[in-house]
């Protein structure tokens, strides 16, 4: 009898746990005792308005409702973010606590879940609301060792070409160009041949050079990288993709027909010194407005924006970016409330406002079409200009191209550095030496042939891939 006593005990009082275990983690939150959730992002001007707008209508409604008080802060920019993060996942000396939701690029959240994990948002999410999301966003988050989503995609975007519609439709015309020339990296190698020697200024700018390095890749069916379940990967750096990236981006960048001075391609375009520039779609409301004419004068430019360009030989494809949100493990008070805010921020109504007014593409399918993103980019308080343009443009790349996104794997923010700056710096160092050359009196032709050598191609390239089994080869310390 007290055996069977004890083992009826024992069943009541499992019971009682497995009876509230359904709303267990909705019993962690209390109205009347609300508990913190920090969030870490790079946003800023427009869209950090846009972004804490929404935050304080979350905090008053449903965080007050259930306890939850959402603090954002912004960390810089995007780098900003990424290096403050992982110092805090590494509790480096002076860095900041870390966050309970963090923005984040793959490579950076990847390298951050090495040392201190991140949540599957599978624990918080069902399959059927996942699979509200569109399937491409979602995978971006999707790491390569265990195929769990840990990245919560609340808006995307890609990159268009931006184009001074005034200036180019006075040269256009001139010289019976039109924007089927500016399709194509070679349409576009000629367009800025003639206006560099018709005008001497630079045509085109190109803002993230990792991505030009990644498409190139997969337009050309020649991807950078193979992966393997493990977390690694190895490059891949083909001669034909090589003499490509030379020809159409080293190239005339040394001949002066592209040209980036300053940190944003749209700051030279606002001064003149070029008419257009790939740029990401979330960069829409910066594109300029007006643009100098000289030192005292400035004129008013319309926009005109048209899809990524792309290789004659190669395929439509274009890169798919835009920072994340994921959730840091900690406590399941902490992470539970951290998914309610992001379900609700990626709520058709909220993410459609937050996307649109903002430049980017909203995270789920049933707000994913061109009627229902026209009628909130028609609304007063959406800033018009480039960011309609923007969207008529990445529509017709969502029909035609291929969305690409760059798997992450250990060393990949490293890897995405080197792709970054390696080709680019050699690009500012040789035109130093060019004007210098020059000024020491050889013919500046001379130089420039001379810098646009097999040698020096031979020389660049075996640099690049020596740089990067450097990285690939030290993984640890990434």
């Amino acid at each position: 009898m007290k055996k069977l006593l004890s083992l009826i005990l024992v069943f009541v009082i499992l019971s009682s746990f497995v009876g509230c275990s359904d709303n267990s983690e909705e019993s962690l939150l209390d109205p009347d005792k609300p508990i913190t959730v920090s969030v870490c992002h790079y946003y800023n001007s427009t869209t950090k308005e846009k972004f804490d707008d929404l935050v304080n209508t979350f905090n008053d409604t449903v965080g007050m409702e259930k306890g939850i008080v959402v603090d954002a802060q912004s960390q810089g920019d995007v780098n900003q973010l990424a290096e403050a993060v992982f110092d805090a996942a590494n509790k480096s000396i002076g860095s900041m606590a870390m966050p309970n939701i963090f923005a984040a690029y793959p490579d950076n959240a990847f390298r951050v879940h090495q040392i201190t994990p991140l949540v599957d948002l599978g624990t918080y999410f069902t399959e059927e609301e996942l699979s509200t999301y569109r399937n491409e966003f979602l995978e971006e988050g999707q790491f390569i060792t265990d195929d769990l989503y840990y990245i919560m995609p609340i808006a995307k975007s890609s990159e268009n070409l931006y184009v001074n519609k005034n200036f180019w439709t006075d040269f256009s015309e001139k010289h019976n160009f039109s924007e089927e020339d500016l399709s194509t990296w070679e349409g576009i190698y000629n367009v800025a041949e003639i206006y560099y020697k018709e005008t001497g200024k630079g045509f085109l700018g190109l803002d993230a050079n990792a991505n030009y390095f990644l498409v190139s890749s997969q337009q050309l069916d020649k991807s950078l990288y193979t992966y393997s379940q493990d977390g690694t990967a190895k490059f891949h750096f083909s001669d034909d993709l090589g003499k490509k990236i030379w020809n159409y981006y080293y190239r005339p960048y040394l001949m002066g027909y592209f040209k980036k001075s300053g940190r944003f391609s749209s700051d030279d375009a606002k001064t003149g010194e070029i008419i257009c520039y790939t740029g990401s779609t979330a960069g829409a409301p910066y594109f300029p407005r007006t643009v100098a004419v000289n030192n005292d004068k400035s004129m008013e430019i319309e926009p005109l924006v048209l899809p990524y360009p792309y290789f004659e030989s190669g395929d439509k494809v274009s890169i798919q970016q835009g920072a994340g949100m994921s959730i840091v493990k900690s406590d399941v008070a902490h992470e539970y409330a951290a998914a309610i805010f992001l379900k609700w921020f990626t709520q058709a109504e909220n993410n459609l406002n937050f996307a649109v007014s903002t430049g980017y593409f909203p995270s789920k399918n049933d707000v994913m079409n061109q009627e229902k993103i026209t009628e909130i980019s028609s609304r007063r308080d959406v800033p018009q200009g480039a960011i309609i343009e923007s969207i008529k443009a990445s529509n017709i790349m969502f029909n035609e191209y291929t969305l690409y996104n760059n798997k992450p794997f250990e060393g990949s923010y490293k890897m995405r550095g080197l792709l970054e700056n390696h080709l680019f710096d050699k690009i500012q160092n040789d035109l130093a030496i060019v004007n210098k050359r020059v000024a020491d009196g050889e013919k500046r032709e001379d130089v420039i042939e001379s810098m646009l050598s097999d040698e020096e191609y031979n020389s660049w390239v075996s640099d690049l891939r020596l740089e990067a089994e450097k990285i690939l080869t030290n993984m640890g310390n990434n």
